[in-house]
């Protein structure tokens, strides 16, 4: 069943609310040193005390990389609204149930197939594991070889004889 306007005006406001607070606020890049008040370039100050502030650089910088990445969800399924695209599902086009929109109302896909889509991705890790596994164990077999090549063994022959 296709949403009504009052649904699709209900999921509108939802977006706007969350693209408003996900926008990003002004003045939050502040370099290293203004942060700590350090003007001597870490000379003087504990490794441990730069090392705190770094992990909580880096974490912030992940919270708003993530912050971003919703943002631009967000925005795309806004665009799909515009173009009459929105609860429509990408990949197989069937519509979007409400349910799954008021949950996640920048949805692209059913459950169902976002599910298969993640675990198509979870098995295609898993292959790329093994591939880099088996990488590791031919470079260690070829090394193996090589040390039994002649090469080798005049090296040891010659290291033995002395």
């Amino acid at each position: 069943m296709p949403l009504t306007q009052k649904q699709k005006d209900h999921l509108y406001h939802k977006l706007i609310d969350l693209k408003q607070s996900l926008s990003p606020a002004e003045g939050t890049d502040q370099s290293m040193t203004e942060e700590t008040g350090e003007l001597s370039n870490g000379v003087d100050n504990h490794q441990a005390d730069h090392a705190g502030v770094y992990f909580e650089r880096m974490r912030e910088q992940t919270f708003r990389q993530t912050d971003r990445n919703l943002l631009k969800e967000v925005e795309d399924a806004l665009k799909r609204m515009e173009d009459g695209t929105y609860g429509i599902c990408e990949a197989t086009g069937q519509e979007i149930p409400y349910e799954r929109l008021e949950a996640v109302p920048y949805a692209r896909k059913t459950a169902e197939t976002q599910a298969e889509t993640e675990k198509r991705n979870q098995e295609a890790e898993g292959y790329d594991e093994q591939i880099t596994r088996k990488m590791k164990d031919l470079t260690n077999r070829e090394t193996m070889d090589q040390k039994r090549s002649y090469a080798y063994e005049r090296l040891d022959e010659e290291q033995d004889s002395k």
